[in-house]
């Protein structure tokens, strides 16, 4: 495999000569057919490639005959179910529209079955897109072994959950063993076995992280430096949403958050993406039914008031989100050559952490963003070279390893959530978000 330099220094040469706009962090989402969209600056909202699903929510007690007559009403030529995670929620498949429709077909599906009473919910399916399709690594995938070896014996303190592209379980810097034990509590489904995780992206026990960008792992690791610093006790549940290419389907976030909420012992969900205009209420919904838990989510990278433009989920009212922000680094006005990519940026020459403003490409909110964290130019080791990356899931990474630090058993969502903001640092210069304050670094 060719050095990551060497690449690097490829496409910073093709950056140079050939772009003449930067591309600044966003977090964007494909649209599945919905009217009356809008664009704006930095943000982009697409129609959904497909435009022929629809996320199902039953009520409890749906029998699986009930099901197959309500499938059968609907005319669904294909479905997939939410197995290990929520027997309620199914993806229903649709013939194709035909090219010269306008989407009305699935509209009108989407309407009737919101409107069923035998039906608790029915949304489209967007796609989420973490970060395009760019370096760091093309390499392959690991092993269930490989992360057995990194499995905690038993479960003790507190658990995090991460709903991203993976974790790579063989990445140098996890030393001691991290990932959650699913024993009591493992599912069976497709033929595999959980042990540590779940893959919802290739229904599989083998939540790898074989993203370009490692966001993932990134993620991780960030949130394991917080807590290895405190010597906290914990573990890490690896819930994979996100494909290579950093695309998350809306019904696999579903999925891999009702997992983790109901495993019974997680104490924080990370969830460092998000999209913006359409609130999706499902997954309102059951972040609100997981009360217990505190949801850290990143308040987007496009530099614009939540306020104005929501920005989901980290704009959900509900009391157990908490919306973080990115601080600036000091050398943040430096000379830094910077190669930005959609999830966070990679860099050389990067800066230091402990400035007190917000980052230029972080977005804010005094409503709708809560606190922030580190989140620029922040090292990363890889292939024994160091990057510096930037972007608000790293900030919310952080944010969670602090939580971790901070939680105490019997504490619900709403409770963790206050005492990280107690424990925040107050200035003035953090205005723009509710409370003003960010971590400590």
């Amino acid at each position: 495999m060719k050095k990551v330099t060497v690449y690097c220094f490829a496409l910073l040469l093709m950056t140079l000569v050939g772009c003449q706009k930067e591309t600044l962090n966003s977090e964007e989402t494909d649209i599945a057919k919905e009217p009356a969209i809008t664009q704006k600056s930095g943000t982009s909202n697409a129609t959904d490639s497909d435009g022929n699903e629809l996320i199902i929510l039953y009520p409890d007690g749906t029998t699986e005959a009930e099901k197959i007559i309500k499938r059968a009403e609907y005319e669904v030529i294909d479905y997939k179910k939410c197995e290990c995670a929520d027997p309620n929620l199914e993806l229903w498949i649709f013939e194709k529209d035909d090219p010269t429709n306008t989407g009305s077909d699935i509209e009108d599906k989407k309407v009737t079955a919101k409107s069923d009473e035998e039906l608790e919910g029915a949304e489209y399916n967007p796609n989420i897109r973490i970060q395009e399709n760019q370096f760091i690594d093309f390499a392959g995938v690991g092993s269930v072994n490989d992360g057995i070896l990194r499995r905690v014996a038993s479960n003790q303190g507190v658990t995090v959950a991460v709903l991203d592209t993976g974790i790579m379980y063989d990445y140098p810097d996890f030393t001691n063993p991290f990932l959650y034990n699913s024993s009591a509590n493992s599912c069976s489904d497709n033929g595999y076995q959980e042990e540590f995780g779940w893959n919802f992206v290739d229904q599989n026990n083998n939540p790898y992280d074989d993203h370009h960008g490692r966001h993932g792992t990134i993620v991780t690791k960030l949130i394991t430096s917080k807590l290895d610093a405190a010597s906290v006790s914990y573990q890490i549940l690896p819930v994979k949403v996100a494909n290579r290419q950093g695309n998350i389907r809306y019904f696999d976030a579903l999925c891999g958050f009702q997992y983790a909420a109901n495993k019974g012992d997680v104490d924080v969900i990370n969830m460092s993406f998000g999209w913006t205009y359409h609130e999706r209420e499902l997954l309102q919904y059951f972040i609100e039914e997981a009360e217990d838990i505190l949801v850290v989510t990143s308040a987007g990278n496009t530099g614009q008031n939540n306020d104005v433009a929501p920005h989901f989920p980290s704009s959900y009212e509900s009391d157990n989100v908490l919306a973080v922000a990115a601080l600036a680094s000091q050398n943040s006005s430096g000379n830094n050559v910077d190669l930005f990519m959609q999830g966070g940026i990679i860099g050389f020459n990067g800066g230091t952490s402990g400035s007190t403003t917000l980052a230029d490409f972080s977005n804010r909110g005094v409503i709708s963003v809560d606190i922030a964290a580190p989140g620029e130019y922040l090292p990363f080791t890889y292939n024994n070279e160091v990057f510096y990356i930037s972007g608000t899931s790293y900030s919310a990474a952080l944010t969670s390893g602090y939580g971790g630090v901070l939680h105490t058993n019997g504490m619900t969502g709403l409770m963790l959530k206050n005492t990280i903001i107690q424990n925040s640092i107050y200035n003035s210069d953090l205005s723009e978000i509710q409370y003003s304050k960010h971590i400590p670094d």
